[in-house]
């Protein structure tokens, strides 16, 4: 697939401003997506250095999924997907204490399940020059609609 016909993560995410990591989708395929992203000082992750600690992995692969899901709610419904939950993260390695500004990082997440009710769970790697420098496995839930939210929303008041 052409990156030409890929949207960037920004569209498909319910992210704004500096809260978005990934700057380009390179391949998004039915169960599994490639981006990347160049670590820059100024988003909400970022350290006083403008480092990216290496702990925040996790928010990248997560980004990563969402951005497939956006990616796959646009193809089927014209919209990007309503937000999503991350349930967990298992086996989380990182070899890379930090991600330093103007380093380039590849993440891929690749889905090896999900049930109907909206629960899925990806694989993840983050490479650095070619080298995994953090990979983990996430569990994550997609509603069917946002309505849910409107009833926590309501309990809390």
């Amino acid at each position: 697939m052409s990156t030409a016909a890929l949207p960037r993560p920004a569209a498909l995410l319910p992210h704004r401003h500096d809260a978005v990591l990934l700057d380009v989708i390179t391949l998004a395929e039915d169960d599994r997506l490639t981006a990347s992203l160049v670590v820059r000082p100024g988003t909400a992750f970022s350290d006083a250095s403008g480092n990216l600690p290496g702990w925040i992995g996790p928010e990248i692969m997560a980004e990563a999924i969402s951005a497939l899901s956006g990616y796959r709610s646009l193809n089927r419904h014209g919209h990007a997907a309503g937000i999503g939950l991350l349930l967990g993260v298992r086996g989380y390695t990182a070899t890379a204490g930090e991600f330093r500004p103007g380093e380039r990082l590849d993440v891929e997440v690749v889905e090896s399940s999900e049930d109907e009710e909206g629960r899925a769970v990806f694989d993840g790697t983050i490479r650095r020059e070619g080298q995994v420098v953090a990979s983990g496995t996430l569990t994550v839930f997609q509603p069917a609609d946002d309505s849910f939210l409107d009833r926590e929303c309501a309990r809390d008041d």
